[in-house]
């Protein structure tokens, strides 16, 4: 299970709790933050071979980190979407919404972002919009919320599902995304919204507890936004691949809960996003 594979990556990756790792989703409802990892890569060039090497834990092709590639889905190439139009309806069909995450979330204001749209992270470590490059069909993002009260704050979260040409390409999008929290450690989402202290971890199948997907990357941070109080806040960011799509979530915020709350709500959605891309992709048998 995700939660599962989520939580040892955790325990893993940082024993200091909130002070844990990553880049990452569309965390802006405005557009302006990361909505996946458009960052380019010189790799890119060779991604649509099959051959590009992964995350930084991967090794060669059809095989990640530690382990061999997910042998639990084969996507159906029958099945699998060429058009714009079929992209769409994918994208729509997956991407978890509010109740994702469990009880009390709502939509924020806009709540989807454009498909044709592609964040990019720039050398300044700034975060910006541009088209999407040829080898991403579409990529959508959900923006959710889980209200203030009970004296605890906001949450906000952002899912994202990216759905490239190649299973290669998609495997460059996860090694890029954990190459950016090592270039930029602190992130500017918009003029009022940074992420610090990044710290990440990979894992392909089979390793550090990930039985789940193709690839894992599990991300944390401390997210300041002004608008949530003046006090930094958790910032937990998980991406999984299943053959050439991405599925990531992150949720930010919510001064008075517990990290593992956060990772529970996120580890819930990006579960039931992975059930759905098998559901549509998966070889029938």
């Amino acid at each position: 299970m995700v939660v599962c594979a989520s939580l040892a990556l955790l325990a893993g990756c940082s024993g200091e709790g909130e002070s844990g790792s990553g880049p990452g989703a569309a965390t802006s409802a405005a557009g302006s933050g990361p909505a996946g990892s458009g960052t380019t890569s010189t790799g890119a060039d060779t991604a649509d071979s099959g051959t590009g090497t992964g995350t930084g834990t991967a090794a060669p092709a059809g095989q990640l980190g530690a382990g061999p590639a997910d042998p639990s889905f084969r996507a159906d190439p029958a099945r699998l979407p060429e058009t714009r139009s079929q992209t769409l309806r994918l994208l729509r069909a997956v991407t978890a919404g509010p109740d994702g995450y469990g009880p009390g979330y709502e939509r924020r204001t806009p709540y989807e972002s454009d498909p044709a749209d592609w964040p990019v992270l720039g050398t300044d470590c700034v975060w910006r919009q541009e088209s999407l490059p040829a080898g991403v069909l579409g990529s959508l993002t959900r923006y959710s919320r889980l209200p203030a009260g009970a004296g605890k704050g906001e949450v906000r979260t952002a899912a994202t599902v990216t759905v490239h040409r190649t299973v290669g390409r998609a495997d460059w999008e996860m090694a890029e995304t954990l190459e950016e929290a090592l270039r930029c450690p602190d992130q500017q989402l918009r003029a009022t919204e940074r992420i610090s202290g990044l710290n990440s971890i990979g894992a392909g199948y089979g390793a550090n507890g990930n039985t789940s997907a193709d690839d894992v990357l599990l991300e944390m941070g401390k997210y300041l936004n002004p608008d949530l109080g003046e006090k930094a806040t958790s910032y937990v960011w998980d991406q999984v691949r299943l053959g050439p799509v991405t599925i990531a979530v992150v949720v930010e915020g919510g001064e008075g809960y517990a990290q593992g709350d956060l990772l529970a709500a996120q580890a819930r959605a990006v579960a039931a996003m992975e059930t759905k891309v098998r559901s549509e992709l998966g070889a029938r048998k």
